[in-house]
């Protein structure tokens, strides 16, 4: 029978109390100390190291369930996905062509109204044009089930990377460790600075780790 979660953390903590002690109240100012403290940074990497490997170790059943049912899903979900990115294409060109009508309707409109305008004689009042007697087509249709609102936007995709502007580009924080490792330290707009990372490594005869 596998623990409950509750129970392996409460038994991880409790088997390296003394081990978390020592990590709140750490102070490296002797050679004494930092060899007590490089101990202690190696324990607390192998203690890491399991509770990692025990967390995976409980999550793995689930990760595999999730993934079944995912991919269960999955047919189903991209058949719906595709068919409403088709409806949603052949919709809004049907819309737009109803829409370009429309305004084409207008446009001829106020074009026979200005020539009427223009060749009026002198007193003869002219009709203003009535909005009523235009096609207008309007946002939102009513449907049986509800009602589809086609609203304005913009579709937006960048063909020239090189030419946006720099404002609206972000920083690739890799990319510029990757430049900094390779050995530019001389980056505009980055602040570099050296430092050390200790790197722990227990002795197999020590047997180092929880």
């Amino acid at each position: 029978m596998v623990d409950s979660p509750e129970i392996v953390v409460t038994d991880l903590q409790n088997r390296q109390s003394s081990l978390l002690d020592w990590i709140e109240n750490i102070q490296v100012t002797t050679d004494v100390e930092q060899k007590a403290a490089e101990d202690v940074l190696i324990d607390a990497k192998g203690a890491l190291k399991e509770a990692e490997e025990k967390r995976k170790e409980l999550t793995r059943p689930l990760d595999e369930s999730k993934a079944r049912i995912i991919a269960l899903f999955k047919p189903y979900v991209e058949m719906l996905q595709g068919g409403i990115k088709t409806l949603n294409s052949v919709l809004c060109e049907y819309h737009d062509q109803k829409r370009i009508a429309a305004e084409a309707v207008r446009l001829a409109a106020l074009a026979e109204q200005a020539a009427r305008f223009a060749a009026a004689g002198e007193g003869e009042i002219i009709e203003p044009l009535s909005r009523a007697s235009l096609p207008e087509v309007s946002k939102t249709s009513r449907a049986h089930l509800g009602s589809v609102t086609y609203r304005g936007g913009y579709d937006i995709q960048i063909v020239s990377p090189n030419d946006v502007p720099r404002d609206l580009c972000e920083p690739s924080m890799p990319r510029i460790r990757a430049r900094v490792n390779s050995g530019f330290l001389n980056i505009p707009g980055v602040l570099i600075a050296r430092k050390h990372t200790p790197v722990p490594r227990a002795d197999r005869t020590q047997g180092g780790g929880a």
